[in-house]
């Protein structure tokens, strides 16, 4: 790995290697291309060159969910699996920004909130996998109640999936229903296999919704049977100092 390169990159705090992390590099660059971001040639060019290398290529996956055999391969196939253009027009726009002298990078605010972090499009989407084994139609709704969303934010979630190629409209469930493709199930899969064992699906937070016996099938699905032990003893105890304060308040009162 090119770490001077890394350095000049900038932009990309995912792990280099990682499936995240091409995911980041492919996104800027796709960016850059749809002109909705303006950079200078020397971190262009620095994308470019940690794209061209067979560990962030190989980890993308095109329409057919196989990795690329090559750095021209993902330029040439068409977004969302790729860059959909010619490996030699990145070259002639590296040139172009070079010869303008651009020193400055200006990513536009919401650019940058619709980018988001890389691994939480894999770690969101396998969510979906795992709820879905049998590839049961999605809608909006559906994905807000898998991942405790609004609706809203279940939308913007699936317009992004959708554009990666991971999600495809229904074919038999009618509009606005989509359905996961085999690159989502792939991407997921690759993904998964590289995570550190136990490091998956540890949260710092789980939110819980007011009605009691949502509430309980989200601790039930969110926590290991040691852990809603502990909860549960903690509950209890919790419970048992109320009734014993709401007792001792009522000796004083009679008293």
């Amino acid at each position: 790995m090119d770490y001077e390169t890394l350095g000049k990159a900038g932009g990309i705090s995912t792990t280099p290697g990682t499936p995240q992390w091409a995911l980041a590099i492919k996104l800027k660059l796709q960016s850059v291309l749809k002109k909705d971001v303006v950079v200078n040639g020397e971190q262009l060019k620095a994308w470019r060159e940690l794209m061209k290398q067979p560990a962030a290529y190989q980890q993308l996956l095109d329409e057919q969910g196989k990795p690329f055999n090559s750095y021209e391969e993902l330029c040439r196939a068409q977004p969302p699996y790729g860059l959909g253009c010619e490996a030699k027009e990145i070259e002639e726009l590296i040139s172009r920004l070079e010869s303008t002298g651009i020193k400055t990078v200006e990513t536009p605010e919401d650019t940058v909130k619709d980018l988001g972090n890389p691994s939480n499009y894999f770690h969101k989407f396998s969510k979906l996998v795992e709820a879905c084994p049998d590839n049961q139609a999605l809608n909006a709704p559906k994905i807000g109640e898998i991942l405790d969303y609004a609706h809203s934010t279940a939308q913007l979630w699936r317009k992004r999936w959708e554009h990666l190629g991971w999600l495809e409209q229904s074919k038999s469930s009618g509009r606005g229903f989509y359905q996961i493709t085999e690159s989502g199930k792939n991407a997921v899969k690759n993904w998964l296999e590289q995570q550190p064992e136990g490091k998956l699906n540890q949260e710092l937070w789980v939110v819980v919704p007011k009605n009691p016996q949502k509430a309980a099938e989200k601790l039930i699905k969110s926590f290991k049977g040691e852990d809603l032990r502990e909860i549960y003893k903690l509950i209890g105890e919790s419970f048992s100092q109320e009734l014993t304060v709401f007792h001792s308040d009522s000796d004083m009162k009679k008293n």
